[in-house]
């Protein structure tokens, strides 16, 4: 395949630095085929939604209780609406006077990320070849995770988004290097310390699209937040005036918003049932979102997510890649050991 696009050429470019690497002629045929399945093949048909009107303390508890970073917003004929997730939850902890609320605002900023923080998450070593770092992610069911080097000085974050990148560079024969570190995020606004209120969390993730911030521990890593972390532990500590806020009149509310309708994206990408996985793929580049609901003549019949796009790609992705002799699951705490070195 040849590249088409420049922009696309350019999302490429930000994460890629070295040599061109070859392609053999029987992963390119196998690439063609991969290029071609289509939507309906692979996506998810029977999904967890929420209706406009319903109230966002209820939306954002259903998105933790199912475990799930965004739901379709669908009207009662099941035409799509827009999109609810734990970015525009977390953007309506406002609702219910949260900020004009002392108690709850001291009690957020008590909350620090040390008290948050999952010391036993998923690295990826600075020396792994990128596709066995996407096997990881897939079989592990993570979205991403950072790569530290030997000592345990963090190199960056590798993300489903990343892979995108990883597996439209295969497909153009772009692909500059098979070392992960190529293909990070090294974006600053990731790195936290363990005294990071919960306030100054949330707001981090209302401004910029992570699903995990790094806490560091001058420059090596000590563990890691996610956004529903954060926002489980702002519901949780914010649970009597968002309660309260569910039984609030129209007339009291006071120019409030309650409603999901009133916070949901309604601008959201979709794709077609029958586009295929590389137009499926620039299309999350593009847009930056984690799940494309699939339409069929502007009825919602399934949805798509980063991790069902790389487990149906991953078959064409370089097998001596993916097993490299001595590799062994290294996580947060055995970062933080004396010797990395008996772990790589």
């Amino acid at each position: 395949m040849t590249l088409s696009g420049a922009a696309s050429s350019e999302s490429c470019q930000q994460f890629c630095c070295g040599c061109l690497l070859t392609v053999p002629r029987y992963l390119k045929e196998w690439l063609m085929l991969t290029t071609r399945i289509p939507a309906h093949e692979i996506m998810t048909r029977h999904l967890v939604m929420t209706t406009a009107d319903a109230h966002v303390v209820e939306a954002s508890e259903r998105l933790i209780a199912q475990g799930i970073s965004g739901m379709p917003v669908v009207d009662s004929s099941g035409r799509l609406e827009g999109r609810f997730s734990e970015r525009t939850a977390i953007a309506a902890l406002d609702l219910s006077c949260l900020q004009r609320d002392s108690r709850v605002a001291a009690a957020l900023k008590d909350i620090h990320a040390a008290d948050l923080m999952d010391r036993w998450g998923l690295v990826l070593k600075s020396h792994q070849d990128v596709f066995a770092s996407i096997g990881e992610l897939v079989s592990r069911r993570v979205s991403g995770a950072p790569v530290v080097d030997m000592d345990g000085t963090l190199r960056g974050v590798f993300s489903e988004q990343s892979a995108m990148h990883v597996f439209i560079g295969l497909c153009w024969e772009q692909l500059p290097s098979s070392r992960v570190t190529a293909w990070v995020d090294r974006d600053d606004e990731r790195w936290i310390s363990e005294e990071t209120n919960l306030v100054e969390i949330l707001d981090r993730f209302h401004r910029r699209a992570f699903r995990r911030l790094m806490v560091m521990h001058g420059n090596k890593l000590v563990g890691q937040v996610t956004r529903r972390d954060a926002l489980k532990a702002a519901i949780r500590s914010s649970r009597e005036p968002l309660a309260a806020s569910r039984h609030l009149s129209a007339d009291s509310q006071m120019g409030l918003r309650t409603d999901v309708g009133a916070w949901m994206h309604r601008e959201a990408e979709s794709i077609g049932a029958n586009d295929d996985t590389l137009r499926i793929a620039r299309t999350f580049l593009e847009s930056g979102a984690r799940q494309l609901p699939v339409l069929n003549d502007g009825s919602l019949v399934g949805q798509v997510s980063r991790s069902d796009l790389l487990r149906a790609v991953q078959k064409s992705f370089p097998s001596s890649a993916s097993s490299e002799s001595g590799i062994h699951t290294l996580y947060l705490t055995s970062v933080n050991k004396r010797d990395v070195r008996e772990f790589v």
